[in-house]
């Protein structure tokens, strides 16, 4: 080869290698996801062996679901709009639908979301968001009993004024929170939005401890991301959970337990649950997968699933 040749070779090399360097204009399919690095702590102690607080009454039913088509309640939320009303959604195969109710049972609308489906619905929060001063739902289609949905959906819109002149609403446009666990698949039934922070926590269900994550705010909704691993609780199945409106106290529960922590100053939620929880007044339920605490504080609410046609009744738990 010559050296003009060499030369003319050397360049359409470099100018090959130069163009295979750009950015693609096509998107992928499978995009790559950074996985943060894990810090995440864990905690031991007996579930069965928390003090129990003295801080709450014990249950009193405040009336039943007056709607027979709602079987498979799976979260509750406070309204913020509607005094003394609560918000509430049924889990996978379900109209893509959630109702209020006021806290008697009887039900004084619905909202419809047009664009998005109910895979696995599995709870409900309330409180704030991008907007300053509005309050925002987030429905959490979390739920994978199968292990077989990798990515997991929060959907955040702002929360709607139901009236008796227009009780059934519709909703196309909301905003849609798209993630993944660092951890592999996981089977999620709790969301907590932390009120002073705005970030969203995820609890675990499955396996020997529940698992907390968090996603910080501002959450991104153009892409996929990765959640926080937090901490890890020796505590199973839990079912629910919810933050205070003054963001001081946590809740979660399982089918027969409800964990309370209560902050003692500034910590952040992260290091309140690294602390053993104490134990909250619980009269059992069917298949009892929601709670959450009342707009004003004074209290926290539960409702169940319908079993053996016991009907879901709405529990209030009064502070002392």
């Amino acid at each position: 080869m010559t050296r003009l040749g060499g030369l003319v070779y050397a360049l359409i090399i470099t100018a090959t290698l130069l163009s295979s360097c750009k950015k693609s204009n096509t998107t992928d399919p499978n995009p790559t996801v950074t996985t943060p690095i894990d810090t995440a702590w864990s905690v031991y102690y007996s579930a069965t062996e928390l003090p129990k607080s003295t801080l709450f009454n014990e249950g009193i039913k405040l009336g039943e679901i007056q709607n027979k088509n709602l079987y498979e309640l799976s979260g509750i939320a406070a309204s913020y709009v509607t005094s003394n009303a609560f918000w509430v959604e049924q889990d996978s195969g379900n109209p893509s639908i959630i109702y209020l109710f006021a806290k008697e049972g009887t039900q004084l609308g619905s909202l419809k979301l047009n664009s998005v489906s109910n895979r696995d619905w599995e709870d409900i929060a309330t409180g704030p968001g991008p907007m300053t001063g509005v309050s925002y739902i987030y429905l959490a289609d979390i739920g994978d009993n199968k292990s077989q949905y990798p990515v997991k959906y929060i959907y955040r819109f702002p929360e709607p004024t139901i009236t008796a002149a227009n009780p059934n609403q519709e909703i196309a446009t909301l905003d849609k929170i798209t993630f993944r666990f660092p951890d592999g698949t996981k089977n999620a039934e709790a969301v907590m939005i932390d009120p002073l922070t705005k970030d969203l926590y995820i609890v675990s269900k499955e396996g020997s401890g529940a698992t907390i994550y968090v996603a910080n705010y501002p959450q991104d909704v153009t892409k996929e991301f990765v959640l926080v691993k937090v901490g890890t609780l020796p505590v199973s199945t839990i079912t629910a959970g919810d933050i205070s409106p003054d963001g001081s106290e946590v809740v979660i529960k399982n089918y027969s337990q409800i964990f309370y922590w209560k902050k003692s100053g500034n910590e952040t939620i992260s290091q309140l649950m690294k602390k053993p929880p104490v134990l909250l007044p619980y009269t059992f339920e069917p298949q009892g997968e929601a709670i959450c605490w009342g707009a004003d504080g004074y209290g926290y609410y539960t409702t169940s699933e319908v079993i053996d046609s016991t009907p879901a009744a709405i529990s209030f738990y009064k502070r002392k």
